[in-house]
């Protein structure tokens, strides 16, 4: 009776941890991707660029001596050449070809006030066709890219103190590389709080 009473418990111990071991841990959700079709997403962890969303706190926004925001400079709310800027990118996977370059940024000046602005940098690998990633910050923090993977003709269009457009091409069927006929696309993103939703139509494959 003893033999068969520990055979029991020793079962239901087992059933407990694999019960245990099944249970799900937090997940950050996935980054916004590309799609097919008009799209609305939140972008507010910063990503790999694989799709991977690298964990974030979303804490108090960081500041330099004198209450600027980190990563400021320059006279400007965010520095291209700051180490928020170099940290930020130093988190996104290689590009498919060549490795990534600073592109263009935003251009708010500190003068103007930096709360609630939207800052911006786009990164392009050396390639003759690039791939594009357009990455995101506030208030001295990184919030992420805009897109999980990059995308090769990508254009900033439109940008205000809290929201950046980008028109999107792409290659249909045979296009050769120079001449994509897919699109235009326009997706604006608009900073709400330390968040970023798109809203437009991404291409339909990176």
């Amino acid at each position: 009776m003893k033999t068969r009473s520990a055979v029991l418990l020793a079962m239901a111990a087992a059933v407990v941890a694999v019960t245990t071991g099944c249970n799900p841990g937090t997940s950050t959700g996935p980054a916004p991707t590309s799609a097919a079709g008009p799209a609305t997403t939140a972008v507010g962890t910063p990503t790999t660029g694989a799709g991977s969303p690298v964990p974030t706190s979303a804490g108090a926004a960081s500041q330099q001596p004198g209450g600027a925001p980190a990563g400021s400079g320059h006279g400007l709310c965010f520095d291209i050449n700051s180490e928020l800027a170099h940290a930020a990118i130093a988190k996104l996977n290689p590009p498919p070809v060549g490795g990534w370059q600073a592109g263009e940024a935003g251009d708010v000046a500190l003068a103007s006030g930096c709360d609630g602005v939207l800052s911006w940098m786009t990164v392009n690998s050396n390639t003759n066709h690039p791939y594009t990633h357009v990455l995101f910050f506030t208030g001295g923090t990184y919030l992420g890219t805009a897109t999980s993977d990059p995308y090769m003709y990508t254009q900033v269009t439109g940008k205000t103190r809290n929201s950046l457009s980008l028109t999107y091409r792409w290659l249909n069927g045979s296009d050769p590389m120079c001449c994509p006929r897919g699109g235009p696309s326009v997706v604006t993103f608009t900073l709400d709080g330390t968040k970023v939703t798109a809203n437009g139509q991404f291409p339909p494959h990176a």
